[in-house]
């Protein structure tokens, strides 16, 4: 039994080892992403619109000036468009939004082992440089290099070679499977052992969508909370950028400002960049007018990424003393890299966890008071296996802020009770009755022990008469002695 138990706490803690102890919103990390993607001509039938490559131009738009990107492109092998190349400059934001228009449908295979590789080539470097590294691997089919032992062959390789260089070199991976087709176990698989994520793009028309996620789970950005479209923009924010989603191809969103005014995408001006696709808009608007704006004529599930003077930022942490992990969520405001701690801004802030869990059930928790340290606390405790998602709100009449993160949750697995087996106790051998110990029947020995209670009784009369007698006797002569009166 013993042993049972010492092993599933080992089990335990090695999961415990597996849970991220402390993540950090908000990253500080400049990023490192390789973005491969699936060449094979298998694509024109499950992307017969090209979809992924807005949706990947999407995803690059959404990265800052100090992040690097490259773009690959595989299908027997894997082909870079780009090597690492910083985002520092218009002219290589625009190489790299051009690169995704030169990925094709050609290829005959499906080399997901050279894509990796060539991903691992790049990044190898990234951690010490203090870059945080991350592939972005979208694919529509199976390993495949038109030989099916070596295909198995090369697919085993992946999980005993490339998976161990992936974590040493912590190198996290985005799995996209583009239908169901797609080698899902092996996608899912390669995204849980580096911390990555993954996800099915079930179609085209939501692939978008999906690199938008990719975006929140790796970078953690500020974001606006939107309701019913709406969003409310304070002056602290210097640029906003709008994921809209269409209802179909040939709706037309609009863009209303808290004066009235109304842009579309044929709006002139130098604030204002307007990218149009058949599944979503991008809108990025420099020094956005404060109060209150609205997405017209748009679908629902979309997104307003700021970058802004005062920032929401979120840590949070396991318990890991607790059996079950306890997540400890701590939330606070900065202004200039310095935490707010007495401002009119926290006086009326109201902040809120929102948690999905996931079987996609929807769970809301309301942060602590502030203390003294400007700090929100609450604390959370998972209940079943598998990736939360969340975002802290915060709100107040004139202020907003929303920053997502994901979370992966191991519940220890509890043993089983065991039948407890009483231990067989053997009585030792009484030792043989001597000749002056024989063993008296239970009559007699209740007599015996009642004549002895009458022999103590006796004695302790006699003691009180003899101590009374001479007490007696003692007062006697000391009154004889005593002088008589005159």
């Amino acid at each position: 039994m013993l042993k049972i138990i010492k092993q599933f706490h080992l089990l335990y803690c090695v999961l415990l080892l597996w849970i991220p102890s402390l993540v950090i919103a908000d990253k500080e990390l400049p990023l490192d992403a390789v973005v491969i993607m699936d060449s094979s001509g298998s694509m024109k039938k499950t992307d017969p619109r090209e979809l992924r490559k807005p949706a990947a131009k999407l995803f690059i738009s959404l990265l800052g000036n100090e992040d690097r990107l490259s773009v690959v492109s595989f299908s027997d092998n894997a082909y870079p468009i780009t090597f690492l190349t910083q985002l520092n400059s218009e002219r290589n934001k625009n190489r790299s939004l051009d690169a995704t228009d030169r990925i094709s449908s050609k290829g005959i295979y499906t080399n997901i082992y050279a894509a990796i590789n060539k991903g691992i080539n790049f990044l190898k470097k990234s951690q010490s440089l203090e870059r945080d590294p991350i592939i972005v691997l979208m694919s529509d089919g199976q390993m495949d290099v038109g030989d099916d032992a070596q295909s198995q062959a090369l697919r085993e390789q992946i999980k005993t070679e490339l998976i161990p260089l992936l974590q040493q070199h912590k190198i996290k991976i985005y799995s996209i499977a583009f239908t169901e087709h797609s080698d899902q176990t092996l996608l899912q698989e390669i995204a849980d052992a580096t911390d990555g994520r993954y996800a099915l793009a079930a179609s085209d028309d939501v692939l978008h969508k999906v690199f938008a996620k990719i975006f929140e789970q790796s970078k953690e950005p500020n974001m606006l909370p939107l309701t019913e479209n709406q969003f409310t923009v304070d002056p602290s924010i210097r640029e906003i950028t709008i994921l809209a989603n269409k209802k179909d191809e040939n709706s037309q969103i609009l863009l209303q400002s808290p004066n009235g005014e109304k842009y579309s995408s044929t709006f002139k001006s130098e604030n204002l960049k307007w990218f149009v696709s058949s599944s979503f808009d991008m809108i990025t608007l420099s020094k956005p007018e404060p109060g209150e704006w609205k997405i017209l004529l748009s679908d629902n599930d979309n997104k307003a990424y700021i970058v802004a003077d005062v920032k929401l930022r979120t840590t949070f942490a396991y318990n890991t003393l607790s059996y079950y992990p306890e997540l400890s969520i701590d939330t606070w405001l900065i202004r200039d890299e310095e935490t707010i701690t007495h401002d009119t801004l926290l006086d009326n802030l109201e902040l809120s966890l929102e948690i999905e869990h996931p079987n996609g059930e929807i769970e809301n928790l309301t942060f602590k008071q502030a203390n003294p340290q400007g700090i929100f606390k609450v604390v959370y405790k998972p209940s079943m296996d598998g990736i939360y998602s969340a975002s802290v709100i915060a709100l107040s009449k004139t202020f907003q802020r929303q920053q997502t993160f994901s979370f992966r949750s191991v519940i220890p697995i509890q043993p089983e009770p065991q039948p407890v087996t009483e231990p067989v106790i053997t009585p030792e051998p009484e030792p043989e009755p001597t000749s002056n110990e024989v063993e008296k029947p239970a009559e007699e020995m209740e007599q015996d022990d009642i004549a002895q209670a009458m022999l103590i009784f006796a004695i302790v009369n006699v003691v009180i008469i003899f101590l009374a007698a001479n007490g007696y006797f003692a007062y006697r002569i000391l009154k004889s002695k005593k002088p008589k009166a005159d």
